[in-house]
């Protein structure tokens, strides 16, 4: 059903557009028979043709066109005066001046059978389209009829309309995308866009790839299109190869479009493809030098050397290095760790230097530590990457003291004994206590250092030292600095020799037998003044008797 009436509305168009097509080819018969004025189509010419062109009856966009119209007094009986030839065009026409009234052409009269010509020029709009554009044509006249020894003068005016084929010129640009760059030594696909940027469907285009020092095409040269409609594009991929030596920057590639504009004349243009080279950048790291070479925990200003090399082809500029230093790494100080290296070429290097410290508890073991990379390249476009070093902490023995208060007899030698724990991760061989005398302490040392032997990670050993605390000394509490030291781990290849200094505390005490000893003397001293006092009193009083 619905096919049918479909096919209903279709047979009325058709009928409709038939019926008005021949009614006005009738209305222009009559007209013509009509009429004693004679307009006949107009005829044109293009102006200022360019040297190549070979059909100056063909009008183009941008084109001025020398338009004309042969008007005839085809009345027999009458004369013709005040003949007015106007144009109204439409869109994409413009009427320029070469009439004293712009648009208008004037004829003072025209004798019976006698002809001229209403010029004009119009010009097109550089962007219009392929099709047929309409120009309104309005004729006004005066017929002069002589009867009975008098003239007759009778007004006729009318208007008719034209249509002036525009022939569409292709036009066009090759684009690339933005973000699409060669490689020296490399072969890659490049996109392209072929766009018709003009008025008119360009048929059967071919494009054609060409190549230069640098750069070179690969497998297909030669590329059929067909036919490219105004403001359409078309996508095409270049395999091109860049040679291993071309320097970064932009490069022109010949390409030549050949194709059929509208009006069927063939056309050729060379245009050029603009490419940019750029050489990869590939930063990497390729050594690293640690200083001093076997890192263990607790380090402190361990130098890192790395060499940055720039393994590809392009240049790296403003290259900024970052050491992210995160536990058991801190930084050595303020921004130890921030370098700025500057500018590196394809295959050249440089040494950027860190500095850290390592905690004295970190596990021995293989750490990553990440590097981050910031560069701008040739187009000051920045990019950053970043990459890691593999650090390695060796074991050691790390030694303390178990915290123990001591206690110590004034002017007495006092055996004191001191725990060591091995709270490494390595044995310590060979492992010795010994204290260190301060002059200004009231302590000598007959047994200054005893050998604890080997400790095992979390093993304890005790070493023995004898403390002589002057019989002076003050009561109080005293800080005694005891140095450990151990060989590593022989049988794991460490020979190093570790020193660490701890303190403990030593209470000093007065020593009971001094006391009493002390109050012993001081009570003879006492009995003998008594015994003195007591004798020279008894001789006194003698004496006084035998006087007496």
């Amino acid at each position: 059903m619905k096919s049918k009436i479909n096919l209903n509305i279709k047979t009325n168009i058709k009928k409709y557009i038939t019926m008005t097509v021949f009614s006005s080819i009738l209305l222009s018969l009559l007209i013509s028979s009509a009429c004693a004025l004679q307009v006949d189509d107009p005829q044109y010419r293009v102006d200022k043709l360019i040297p190549n062109e070979t059909s100056p009856n063909i009008i183009h966009p941008g084109d001025d066109v020398d338009l004309w119209f042969k008007i005839t007094n085809n009345n027999y009986n009458d004369e013709i005066k005040d003949i007015r030839v106007s144009i109204t065009p439409h869109y994409p026409f413009e009427i320029k001046q070469v009439n004293p009234i712009k648009g208008t052409a004037t004829i003072s009269h025209l004798n019976i059978g006698e002809s001229d010509t209403a010029y004009f020029k119009l010009h097109v709009n550089e962007d219009a389209p392929s099709r047929d554009y309409r120009i309104d044509v309005k004729v006004s006249y005066d017929e002069v009829e002589h009867e009975n020894g008098e003239d007759i003068t009778t007004h006729h005016e009318w208007t008719k309309i034209y249509y002036l084929p525009v022939y569409g010129t292709a036009n066009f640009e090759i684009n690339t995308k933005n973000d699409i760059s060669l490689t020296p030594a490399k072969t890659k696909i490049i996109p392209i866009t072929l766009y018709n940027k003009g008025t008119g469907t360009a048929k059967q285009c071919t494009l054609t790839i060409g190549g230069n020092k640098y750069i070179s095409p690969i497998d297909t040269t030669k590329f059929y299109i067909g036919s490219i409609k105004s403001n359409e594009g078309k996508n095409i991929n270049l395999e091109l190869y860049t040679n291993e030596k071309t320097p970064e920057g932009s490069y022109l590639i010949p390409a030549t479009i050949s194709w059929i504009d509208e009006d069927g004349a063939p056309k050729i243009e060379n245009i050029n493809i603009g490419l940019l080279v750029q050489g990869d950048v590939l930063l990497g790291i390729s050594n690293v030098i640690t200083t001093p070479k076997e890192i263990k925990p607790g380090n402190t200003y361990v130098r890192i050397d790395t060499t940055i090399t720039n393994n590809g082809h392009g240049e790296a500029k403003d290259i900024k290095v970052h050491l992210n230093a995160t536990y058991p790494f801190k930084d050595s100080w303020s921004n130890a760790n921030y370098k700025d290296i500057g500018t590196l070429s394809g295959c050249e290097s440089k040494v950027a230097s860190f500095t850290i410290d390592i905690d004295k508890n970190a596990p021995p073991k293989h750490y990553k530590v990440p590097i981050y990379m910031e560069y701008l390249d040739i187009f000051n476009k920045k990019h950053n990457i970043t990459k890691t070093i593999d650090i390695y902490i060796k074991p050691k023995p790390i030694l303390n003291i178990i915290p123990e208060e001591y206690t110590v007899k004034a002017g007495t030698e006092n055996t004191i004994l001191i725990h060591v724990k091995n709270t490494g991760n390595e044995k310590a061989e060979n492992v010795k206590v010994s204290a260190i005398k301060n002059s200004a302490q009231p302590f000598d040392y007959p047994t200054k250092s005893d050998t604890v032997g080997t400790l095992k990670p979390g093993e304890n050993g005790t070493g023995a030292i004898v403390i002589d605390v002057d019989k002076n000394a003050v009561a109080k509490d005293y800080i005694i600095t005891v140095e450990i030291r151990s060989v590593g781990d022989r049988e794991e290849g460490d020979d190093n020799v570790y020193i660490t200094q701890k303190s403990i505390k030593v209470k000093v005490e007065n020593n009971p037998e001094d006391s009493t000893l002390t109050v012993g003397i001081g009570l003879i001293v006492i009995l003998v003044i008594v015994g003195v006092y007591y004798y020279k009193r008894k001789k006194k009083n003698d004496n006084k008797y035998n006087n007496q």
